[in-house]
């Protein structure tokens, strides 16, 4: 957003969180001013003095100062400031901001992810809200501590046991240790990805299906090199799927669905071969 090539990479970057921190309090309604950005952790009094000044009113006009209210916002022309780059981001990058905001709703992290995104787009979140994504499935509110305590323990490379009814009909609720190495969110899910020692092999467990998560006696496990789920098992990108081997599948789309298959990449090795009745 701010770029002068003058000033050393430090000072850009604190001008630019300086900036970024008044556009946050007006798109919030909020009062800002010389106090309560002095407990933002941009440096001394005196190196804040001298970034204001630079950017204030008699110099770049990029923020403005209210000397009734003693508060500060954004320059009505800002954006027309020498050292002010406009970027126009394009639509994939904004519809990846959204998809990050919608993946980690209702989960820990979105507090931090929505940090994140606003730094990332240089503004606050209010100024990309004409851009939408298709809404996703929320992920359930009950599972946020389980997602928390889950996070916690793997961190620290602990082994965990919980009980856990599968999917399929008929199956009991059993006691099982895991190695919990990553957690995934997809479409409205939490997932624990890990070992399973019972099984003896990488197992994927719905969060929601986990009960009692604790420790196993405080029992550390050592992290393999290749715990990474999307290495091992992401070849397609239909969901989210643990399999010993990679399986080629044959699979035929008819009628209207052949325009939106052949628009959008599946798999990294996939084939399409079309005739006129069915896309295969």
């Amino acid at each position: 957003m701010y770029f002068n090539k003058n000033l050393s990479s430090e000072r850009n970057n604190r001008i630019n969180k300086l900036i970024r921190r008044i556009q946050m309090a007006e798109a919030k309604n909020e009062i800002i001013n010389k106090t309560t950005l002095k407990n933002e952790g941009l440096g001394s009094p005196a190196t804040l003095g001298r970034e204001l000044a630079l950017i204030g009113d008699e110099d770049e006009r990029i923020i403005t100062f209210d000397k009734h209210k003693l508060t500060f916002r954004m320059h009505p022309e800002w954006k027309n400031a020498n050292h002010i780059k406009i970027d126009s981001m394009n639509y994939i990058s904004l519809g990846i901001f959204k998809s990050l905001l919608n993946q980690y709703q209702n989960t820990p992290l979105y507090t931090n992810v929505l940090t994140k995104v606003e730094e990332l787009a240089g503004m606050p979140l209010n100024d990309f809200s004409r851009i939408t994504v298709p809404p996703k499935p929320e992920y359930n509110k009950d599972d946020q501590n389980k997602f928390s305590k889950i996070f916690d323990y793997m961190n620290q490379n602990f082994k965990i046991q919980f009980y856990y009814k599968g999917r399929w009909h008929g199956e009991e609720r059993k006691n099982r240790v895991v190695h919990p190495y990553q957690l995934l969110l997809e479409s409205g899910t939490c997932y624990l990805y890990g070992f399973d020692e019972e099984k003896n092999e990488e197992r994927l467990f719905v969060i929601r299906r986990m009960e009692e998560i604790r420790l196993k006696n405080g029992e550390k496990f050592n992290l393999p090199p290749d715990y990474e789920f999307s290495v091992k098992h992401g070849f397609s990108k239909f969901g989210a799927y643990t399999f010993r081997e990679p399986v080629q599948y044959k699979i035929e789309f008819y009628g209207n669905t052949q325009i939106w298959i052949k628009e959008n990449k599946w798999a990294d090795d996939q084939i399409i071969e079309e005739s006129e009745k069915k896309l295969l």
